[in-house]
């Protein structure tokens, strides 16, 4: 698979997001993986969002389902010895707490969820998520340090001040010119 971003060449198809630019290619898999329909998290099959309170409900729907299947095991280890008896509190109690959470997503969980988005005043820009799709996060652009910053300032070897010669270059300086005055 290639980035739709910057066309790099990604290694595995487990990359999530591009080895290059950061862009989060997991929406694009799955929008091809999916014939070109892109169905987000938390949607139900026609596409609309689910909310808050259908949620909640949906939830304790399960806990209630839940609960009754547990009673029937219940019941039948009851039913082979009646020292589990006391078991069949439990589903009772998870039968209870289900039956809670749908009061509470049918009544209740819509208005605070607009109570609490009223309470928000915190506004966080968005990317823009290509193919219409809801905004994702990506990773952030990678930050480069130029090596310069690394090192010191270099100066420039005709700018080096120049020391005094030592007593070994003076002395090798004054045979060369005997050697040269021997010559002619």
């Amino acid at each position: 698979m290639y980035c739709p971003k910057c066309s790099q060449e990604q290694v595995s198809e487990e990359v999530r997001f591009c080895s290059r630019c950061g862009f989060s290619i997991a929406p694009v898999r799955d929008l091809i993986a999916s014939s070109n329909v892109l169905i987000a998290p938390g949607t139900d099959s026609q596409g609309a969002p689910r909310s808050c309170g259908q949620k909640a409900v949906r939830r304790g729907a399960w806990i209630m389902l839940a609960s009754l299947a547990f009673t029937l095991f219940v019941g039948l280890m009851t039913a082979i010895d009646d020292d589990f008896a006391v078991l069949l509190l439990l589903p009772f109690v998870g039968f209870v707490i289900g039956l809670l959470n749908v009061f509470y997503g049918a009544f209740w969980a819509d208005k605070r969820a607009l109570k609490r988005a009223a309470a928000k005043t915190l506004v966080v820009p968005t990317m823009a998520a290509p193919f219409d799709a809801p905004a994702r996060a990506e990773l952030p652009a990678s930050r480069i340090a130029p090596i310069e910053s690394f090192t010191g300032k270099r100066g420039e070897t005709a700018e080096m001040i120049q020391s005094p010669p030592s007593v070994t270059e003076n002395t090798t300086r004054l045979l060369e010119e005997e050697t040269d005055v021997r010559r002619s």
